[in-house]
C-alpha cells in the first residue's frame, strides 16, 4: 500500500511538472484583426535612428529606451 501511495506521488510531481513546463513554454502572441503579430520596438529620445525590438539603454549615450507606436 505504501509503495502505491508513493507511486501515484511521483505520477501527480510528474504530471504537474509536465504542465508547468508545457505553460511556461507557451508564448502569447498580441495580434490585431488580420492576425498578424504585433512587434513593439523602442527608440532613444536623442538618437531616433536607434531602434530595438526589446527595452533598454541606447548604445550611443546610455539613456532609456522609450516604447515607440
Amino acid at each position: 500500500m505504501k509503495k502505491l501511495n508513493s507511486m501515484v506521488a511521483a505520477l501527480a510531481i510528474l504530471a504537474l511538472g509536465g504542465t508547468a513546463g508545457f505553460v511556461a513554454g507557451c508564448k502569447h502572441m498580441d495580434s490585431d484583426e488580420h492576425g498578424s503579430a504585433h512587434v513593439h520596438t523602442y527608440t532613444c529620445p536623442m538618437h531616433p535612428e536607434v531602434v530595438q525590438d526589446h527595452p533598454g539603454n541606447c548604445p550611443k549615450c546610455g539613456m532609456k529606451l522609450v516604447h515607440k507606436d
